[in-house]
């Protein structure tokens, strides 16, 4: 099967073929570097690209920052301490700080949590109290000495392994910063920005950028260290050389920094944890309470994003203080207290990634607790913190209903296989099991892989679709099965806010062969109570409803799985080709006795569904869209008729003017008139 991932690959290997992939040179050349200090994070004078020390000892009388203020006092941390000095002018706080830089001796780190750690709290540290009179030129030589050594030996080891790994982020993050902090010093810092560099523009972030904002990792790992780790990377230089970095990104690279924040922003269920995408992490590591507030800030700032601030704002309600965890106490003083950009609600719908190397969906009903937020992904196999579940989904409102494997205790453990996930089982067989790992240093040899050697493509996304009241997606993943057993397998989601997921699947077989059986799974949070074929389940405070709406009326096979999912199979008899279509639908309270009415069709080219007054049409061919018309075109408002107030709606939305409330009232003077209709023809006609 020829897809637009295989034609991908092959123009890529056409370009090495012909010398490689041109540099991507973010990260400019030593000498554009600025000598005056600080220069991470932080700048002496005013300027847009980083915050000035102006503005970090501003805005000082109020509570917040004087609890911040104690917390970083409290900090036995050398930047902390530093930036203390800078804030307040204390010089017992610099003297801490200087004294941690000058006790350091070299000693081979343990694992790349001791190079993070170390080379990023050491280079802040560094560069904030660089100029302090008591940080002598001979100090700083020692320091950068014994440092560099440990940057270069164990900074650097790490650089190997394959560009998706959170340990080659976070090795490169704390690397990174303590090379910028020392770069012009001498000819062992040189040479260690220039390694470090050549290491970010020509392997880490060619990558982020293919990903185009799809997490290769579960998001407890990604969205603490690589993600968290390419921000530092990027911030930290643009304030160093003063040259406006995010732009260039934006500009020029895909603007994959924001596409990976704005995914970000949207992972986090409303109980502050992370959609369940692969090995989930317990505790605070699986959430965004206390190690995210700082790098999410500082991105909402560098993007005056009024999204970002929204979710600032949301993450500060729920969590005070607590939010900065530790280290991360500096942000907060750097960013958050800078925030100045209106906060505005995020977008209902994000997609992460989204073409050939695979992409997350994310819906919601809207940003309040009791939200109903669905989950679809289809993506390439990145690594063992991934599961066999390309197609797979979810289902969260008031806790999770339809979920994924919630254990997670070893790399390739009960939770990774297809049958604890809400995707099929064709044949008996689940996903192929037998790609594991990868140690790809370079994008160029991650897509040579992609069909040949370890086979990494397993999904291709194929649409994506925002219609206000509904939300659809759509991906490809027959690759993820071993060979020869599915020819076609297509997965197409359609939320219809505020509370129901339909789940289509369109399968067929290779020439000459069949299906035989489709096991169609969904992975319930709790014991579910069956009546025939519809499984409901409850948490406590919601409930979810499964109905087959195609295909015989099987009853679904229920078992308890290791994993703390409820497994419920639903198995078909197919053939050469089989259409199944699924209804979930969410509440809160008791269970209604009825619930909306849906009407199916299958015809050769589309799935046809009717529902109140949407028909909804799941292509069966070509990009497998789905698309969305009213049965009552009309009907603007949505009372079941068409009036003049529809006319003057329409008017206004051709006119980009807010259609929400009281129709056609352009003077905002409480009553439609003709004028308001004279007034709206002349906007439309520009006048």
């Amino acid at each position: 099967m020829i897809t637009r991932h295989s034609l991908f690959t092959a123009l890529i290997l056409l370009l090495l073929a012909a010398g490689g992939l041109p540099a991507a040179e973010i990260i400019p050349a030593l000498g554009e570097i600025k000598q005056d200090r600080p220069r991470l994070l932080i700048r002496p004078a005013e300027t847009p690209l980083a915050v000035s020390l102006g503005q970090l000892r501003s805005q000082t009388s109020h509570s917040e920052y004087e609890a911040m203020l104690a917390k970083l006092r409290q900090e036995r941390n050398a930047a902390c301490q530093a930036l203390v000095w800078q804030m307040t002018g204390d010089s017992s706080a610099a003297d801490t700080a200087v004294a941690m830089l000058k006790r350091y001796r070299y000693a081979p780190a343990g694992d790349t949590f001791d190079v993070f750690g170390t080379l990023f709290e050491y280079g802040l540290a560094y560069d904030w109290v660089h100029d302090y009179p008591r940080f002598s030129t001979m100090d700083r030589g020692l320091v950068r000495y014994y440092l560099n050594q440990f940057a270069r030996t164990d900074g650097l080891r790490y650089s190997g392994d394959h560009i998706f790994h959170n340990y080659i982020w976070m090795s490169a993050c704390g690397t990174t910063l303590w090379a910028l902090a020392v770069a012009g010093e001498d000819t062992q810092s040189d040479s260690l920005f220039n390694d470090v560099r050549a290491w970010l523009n020509d392997r880490l972030y060619p990558g982020m950028e293919y990903l185009d904002g799809l997490p290769t990792e579960s998001l407890g790992y990604w969205s603490l260290y690589d993600f968290t780790s390419a921000a530092w990377t990027v911030l930290a230089a643009q304030s160093a050389f003063e040259q406006d970095l995010v732009g260039r990104i934006a500009g020029q690279h895909g603007d994959w920094l924001r596409r990976h924040y704005l995914n970000e922003i949207h992972s986090v269920l409303p109980d502050m944890r992370f959609i369940p995408w692969g090995d989930v992490i317990g505790g605070p590591n699986g959430s965004v309470t206390h190690e995210m507030a700082g790098v999410l800030d500082a991105l909402a700032w560098a993007y005056s994003s009024g999204p970002g601030v929204y979710f600032s704002n949301w993450l500060a309600g729920k969590r005070g203080t607590a939010r900065f965890y530790g280290w991360t106490a500096p942000f907060y003083m750097i960013y958050t207290k800078h925030l100045t950009t209106p906060p505005e609600t995020p977008p209902l719908s994000y997609l992460a990634g989204g073409g050939t190397q695979g992409g997350h969906f994310i819906a919601r009903s809207g940003w309040d607790a009791g939200a109903t937020v669905v989950s679809f992904g289809v993506k390439d196999h990145y690594g063992d913190h991934n599961h066999y579940d390309q197609g797979g989904f979810t289902v969260f409102r008031n806790g999770l209903l339809a979920t994924d494997p919630t254990v997670y205790s070893q790399v390739n453990g009960p939770q990774q296989p297809s049958g604890v996930h809400s995707t099929l089982v064709i044949n008996g067989a689940g996903q192929d099991s037998t790609r594991h790992g990868q140690s790809h240093g370079t994008l160029e040899s991650f897509l040579a892989n992609l069909h040949t050697g370890q086979r990494l493509d397993t999904g291709d996304f194929l649409s994506y679709a925002e219609g206000g009241e509904w939300a659809a997606a759509a991906g490809q993943y027959a690759q993820a099965y071993r060979p020869g057993l599915v020819e076609s397998c297509v997965r197409q989601v359609l939320f219809i806010r505020p509370a129901t997921l339909v789940v289509v699947d369109q399968l067929a077989a290779p020439a000459a062969s069949s299906l035989e059986q489709v096991e169609w799974l969904v992975q319930l949070s709790g014991q579910p109570q069956l009546v025939g074929s519809v499984a409901t389940v409850s948490n406590g405070k919601s409930w979810l409803r499964c109905v087959p709406l195609t295909g015989e009326q099987v009853i679904p096979v229920v078992q308890a799985t290791s994993v703390n999912t409820w497994r419920t199979r639903y198995r078909y008899s197919a053939s050469s080709a089989l259409v199944l279509v699924h209804r979930l639908d969410t509440g809160d309270g008791d269970l209604p006795d009825s619930l909306p009415a849906m009407e199916v069709a299958v015809s050769d080219s589309a799935v046809e569904l009717s529902t109140g007054r949407w028909t909804y049409t799941f292509s069966r061919s070509g990009d497998y869209k789905v698309t969305a018309r009213r049965q009552n075109p009309g009907d603007v408002n949505a009372d079941d008729r068409v009036d003049v107030f529809d006319l003057l709606a329409l008017l206004k939305q051709l006119a980009g003017r807010d259609a929400k409330n009281e129709y056609g009232d352009v003077d905002g003077n409480g009553r439609v008139d003709i004028f308001d209709l004279l007034r709206l023809l002349k906007l439309m006609i520009g006048i």
